[in-house]
């Protein structure tokens, strides 16, 4: 959970999904309050768990995805270092439909910001 340091007020959630131990990925995903949005909070917590799945727990990869057309989910992980590294289209089903996720990925050798 991400809560606001003062009040202890939740903000939204991040973790990582998935960990494949043996090839040294993960996937992260992550959720928080419209409220806060725009002020850089969920950019800090990527980067925390960036560094976190690097230190820890010794992943070289981490992975996620967003909708097409969330741009601001789109601009937190480009400012956390992930790359867009293309559209896989109709990768999930749910609410009653197909959709397609927008994949974006970091590795080691990517440069911590």
């Amino acid at each position: 959970m991400i809560q606001k340091r003062s009040t202890g007020t939740p903000l939204g959630a991040i973790r990582i999904n998935r960990i494949h131990k043996q090839w040294r990925w993960g996937e992260i995903g992550y959720d928080s309050d419209p409220e806060f949005w725009g002020r850089g909070l969920m950019t800090e917590a990527v980067r925390a768990v960036v560094a976190c799945g690097r230190g820890h727990v010794r992943l070289n990869r981490m992975e996620a995805w967003t909708l097409p057309g969330n741009d601001a989910s789109d601009r937190v992980l480009v400012k956390a270092g992930f790359n867009y590294e293309g559209t896989l289209k109709q990768k999930a089903w749910f609410k009653g439909a197909f959709h397609d996720f927008r994949m974006f990925g970091r590795v080691t050798a990517d440069p911590i910001d």
